[in-house]
Order: C-alpha cells, then structure tokens, then sequence
C-alpha cells in the first residue's frame, strides 16, 4: 500500500510539473517575431573624410547591405547635390532610356535584385586601385580602377559575374559633416563588361 501511494505521488508530481513547465513556456505554435529591419550599420564608418565613403563602399558590397550602399551617395534630403549616375556609353546606347532619368531608387532596385540572386557562399567583393585624387574645401574627385566580383546565380544566363573598368567619383560635403558620392561616371578600359551592364540588368 505505501509502495502504491509513492507511485500515485510520482505520477501526480509528474503531472503537476508538466504543468508547469508548459505553463512557462512559450506556445511552440505561435507565429515567429520577424527579424529586425536591416538597421544600415554593421561595418559602417562615419564618412567624415572622403575616402571613407570608398571603404564604406566596399564593405557595403562584402556584407550585401543595401542601406549602407545607399548612404554611400548623394541623398538630396541632406545635400543640395543630387546623385547621378553616368553609365558607360557604350552601354547606355546598347539599353536607351536606362540611364537618363537614373535615381537612388534605381540604385536600390539594382542592389537589391543583384542580392536576390546572390547565394550565401556567393563571393561578393570590390577591388579599388587608385588613379587620381583631388580635394577641395567641400567637394572631392577620385579616379578609381576597379574589379567588382558577384558570383550570382544569373551567370548560366550569361549575366558576368565580374566586371571591371574606371570609377570616377565625384565627392561632396553635407551640412552635417558627412561626405558622398554626388556624381558617378563608369568606364570601360578594354574588352571586359563594366559596372554598368549588372546595373543595367538587374536595375530593370
């Protein structure tokens, strides 16, 4: 009889603690929180000098963040000077209409279709090697080599997955002490498609 009553004690304590324990616990079937919106920050640095927004740049491309991406240029909410975007030519005749109204939003659209494609082993980098460099009080000019590696999966297509050619960038200053690229110009230096062709695809 006491060996019955401690077994009815096990089983109640048992009961009592499954209780208690799905009573502290949140419900398995509730709907998930959504991630946090990408805040823009991670390896962002104050652009306080212009060739941080280079470097801001780069990183933006490495970890695929739109936001910083787009920080990296001119925002007429906070600078007089609005972004442009000056394609290479041979690519603007080949895409007419693309380039002529060109605009953040187009950046955006760009940058976010291109990481839409882009697996999470996916290489995805920018190499810069200087030309030129001029500063001034507010605005600054660099001429930039570069080779921009995106192994996307669009590349089957025929879509490269790197391209290369000269970066001319036009730097200015905001009232607020932050430097950014307010004029854009991309160039082919050979053969090899440019920086213009991905945007002009996967900005469509």
């Amino acid at each position: 009889m006491h060996l019955r009553s401690m077994k009815v004690s096990r089983v109640r304590w048992g009961w009592i603690s499954a209780v208690l324990l799905i009573a502290g616990c949140t419900n398995p079937f509730q709907t998930r929180e959504p991630n946090p919106p990408e805040s823009g920050r991670l390896s962002w640095i104050p652009p306080r000098r212009p060739e941080i927004v280079l470097e801001n740049l780069k990183n933006a491309i490495l970890e695929q963040n739109v936001e910083n991406y787009l920080r990296c240029l001119s925002d007429s909410s906070r600078n007089a000077r609005p972004f442009q975007f000056i394609a290479d030519p041979q690519v603007a005749s080949e895409n007419p209409g693309t380039f002529e109204t060109w605009t953040l939003d187009d950046e955006r659209a760009y940058f976010s279709q291109l990481r839409a494609f882009l697996p999470d082993d996916s290489l995805h980098f920018l190499t810069l090697e200087p030309v030129q460099f001029t500063q001034y009080a507010d605005s600054a000019f660099f001429v930039q080599n570069y080779i921009l590696t995106v192994r996307h999966t669009q590349q089957k297509q025929g879509v490269p997955g790197q391209v290369s050619g000269q970066a001319r960038f036009w730097m200015g200053i905001d009232p607020f002490g932050d430097w950014s690229i307010y004029r854009w110009e991309d160039r082919s230096l050979g053969d090899r498609p440019t920086w213009s062709v991905l945007k002009a695809i996967f900005g469509r």
